[in-house]
């Protein structure tokens, strides 16, 4: 009877010990929702700095956390096509940034077949002011 025990012990431990296979790299057995993140850096010495989230939804939809510091007034913000280097066109208008107190915090969710899309080619802009696109005062592309 010890040998049979000593063996479903093992056996169990196998199970255990088994692979991660949902190649994220987080030995979790899956279940975290993809990022990807920007970090905004100031433009044309604004003070204005922060980070975005963006994160893959279950349902497919992606939501974007921006995360501003140095604002003064409300700030419109952008996911943009191109890069803070090669400016491009509006993919998506997120949410407005209240940045009365200095710092803000806005997240936006919008439908998009899969974060992957955002990959590469894509940057968050925040702009000078709270209507159409205007000046960058801060901007990070999308990795």
């Amino acid at each position: 009877m010890g040998i049979g025990l000593l063996i479903g012990v093992l056996a169990m431990t196998a199970v255990a010990c088994g692979d991660d296979d949902d190649d994220d790299g987080d030995d979790n057995g899956g279940g975290d929702a993809p990022t990807l993140t920007a970090t905004l850096a100031e433009a044309d010495g604004s003070g204005v700095t922060g980070s975005a989230t963006l994160t893959e939804a279950a349902d497919g939809a992606t939501q974007v956390v921006v995360d501003m510091a140095g604002l003064s007034g409300a700030h419109a913000n952008h996911l943009h096509h191109g890069s803070c280097d090669a400016q491009g066109e509006v993919h998506v208008t997120l949410e407005l940034l209240d940045g009365t107190d200095g710092s803000a915090t806005a997240t936006s969710t919008f439908e998009e077949p899969e974060l992957a899309h955002f990959e590469a080619g894509h940057y968050v802009a925040v702009h000078e002011a709270d209507g159409a696109p205007g000046p960058v005062i801060s901007c990070g592309d999308v990795d």
